[in-house]
């Protein structure tokens, strides 16, 4: 009787516990493909301003936990004086999300960051190539299966230089 007591403590627990886990085990993984539009702030020497950021991303989701992401992300010109930035590059992230409902998910990523810049800063000449780390997190707000709005933030080192971005676009899964 004892046994019994016990084997059904455990079993009500382990149902209890992995309940949340398999309503969120509907989302699939696959390979998708996004775009997003957003605003970046730079602060260094004369510059101190926000801008355009336009990035376009292609990654695998290898279940509900991890993915692997590619990216491209453009940074608008800025210009005071005589400072100016401009920059772009490719990245490469692992991403590890955790599933809300069915199709949305909360996920953060770090990766790496290869850049290409244009950019004077204080009289000074920055790099003109380079790549250092960037991480972010970000919600994926799931309509269906095959279509979500992502929203995130990330920060990138480019040419000593921190900048921050918000970016708000569509993913595609396939």
């Amino acid at each position: 009787m004892r046994i019994n007591k016990l084997s059904s403590l455990i079993g009500l627990s382990a149902a209890m516990m992995l309940g949340p886990l398999t309503a969120a085990q509907a989302q699939s993984p696959g390979i998708y493909l996004g775009a997003s539009w957003g605003a970046y702030s730079i602060k260094k020497s004369d510059l101190n301003k926000n801008d355009h950021v336009l990035k376009a991303v292609v990654g695998g989701q290898f279940n509900n936990w991890f993915g692997l992401e590619g990216s491209w992300t453009d940074f608008n010109r800025m210009n005071n004086g005589g400072d100016r930035f401009k920059a772009d590059g490719k990245g490469l992230a692992a991403v590890l999300s955790m599933p809300v409902g069915t199709t949305s998910s909360v996920f953060v990523k770090g990766g790496q960051f290869w850049w290409n810049s244009d950019s004077s800063l204080g009289g000074a000449l920055g790099a003109s190539k380079g790549n250092d780390p960037f991480w972010g997190a970000g919600f994926k707000f799931g309509f269906n299966d095959h279509l979500a709005l992502r929203l995130e933030a990330e920060r990138y080192d480019v040419s000593s230089t921190h900048l921050n971005t918000v970016t708000a676009g569509l993913e595609f899964k396939f």
